[in-house]
């Protein structure tokens, strides 16, 4: 009976191989010399063929990415992606590959990685049509790379002229419309910053230090003060900042100078 069985099961594998013997010589057949384009498509690796398989491999990269970026699983995206760039960069999704990384990363909340991922785009890509929203995007990775105001304002001047190249280069543009908006955003920070700097100048009795600070902003931005509604207190201190300065320096007791 074991011996049956086993000649069955000879039989069956044989049938198996032939079956595969004749699909494999019909996809030969139909596509004439042309097929071999076919089989190398699906079996490549198998002959040390890869060349004939980047448009695959490159399609299931662009796919994984962009579900990973619907999935929210924004790590993993910029893993496909920058797979996807690295190994294909002649791949019709190589373009799809570059501006979805700097997305990927921008939604990761890597500020930094995302604007030189953009700017990169750019520089490779001048005159894409998604150049206006690349643009508006290195704006915000500075503007939302702001921590507090009592910090440096470089990053905050940097999405201001991010901001201001997309309404110079594309003026009609939805984006420079919102880069307007941000520029105020912006506006209003380097204001809060410079009157919470002057504001302490006040406090500490460096007059002429608060008077150049809340001199500078009333001049440059006088609508973000009045927004911010500091207009009033500004003048009341830039006043008092402005007597006591034209007073000069404060001087020193006869106790202090003594050393005591």
């Amino acid at each position: 009976m074991n011996g049956h069985n086993q000649t069955e099961q000879r039989v069956n594998r044989r049938g198996a191989w032939m079956l595969m013997a004749l699909l494999l010589a019909a996809v030969l057949t139909s596509y004439g010399c042309g097929g071999t384009n076919v089989v190398d498509f699906y079996f490549g690796d198998l002959f040390g063929k890869k060349s004939s398989t980047i448009d695959k491999n490159a399609d299931m990269l662009a796919m994984e990415g962009m579900q990973k970026m619907r999935d929210k699983k924004y790590g993993d995206a910029v893993k496909a992606f920058q797979k996807l760039k690295d190994q294909y960069p002649y791949s019709k999704y190589s373009i799809l590959a570059e501006l979805k990384l700097g997305d990927a990363h921008f939604y990761k909340k890597n500020y930094g990685e995302a604007a030189i991922a953009y700017e990169e785009f750019t520089r490779l890509h001048p005159r894409n049509e998604v150049v206006p929203y690349v643009f508006y995007q290195i704006g915000m990775c500075h503007f939302l790379s702001f921590s507090t105001i009592d910090r440096d304002q470089e990053e905050t001047q940097q999405a201001i002229e991010a901001f201001q190249r997309v309404i110079q280069n594309y003026p009609k543009s939805d984006y420079a419309k919102k880069a307007k908006k941000q520029i105020l955003e912006c506006q209003k920070r380097a204001v809060a910053r410079e009157f919470y700097v002057g504001q302490y100048y006040y406090r500490s009795g460096e007059y002429l230090a608060a008077k150049n600070r809340l001199e500078k902003i009333n001049e440059k931005y006088p609508d973000t003060v009045k927004v911010l509604g500091y207009d009033k207190k500004l003048d009341k201190m830039l006043a008092k900042s402005e007597k006591k300065a034209a007073e000069g320096p404060k001087k020193t007791s006869i106790w202090a100078r003594i050393g005591l």
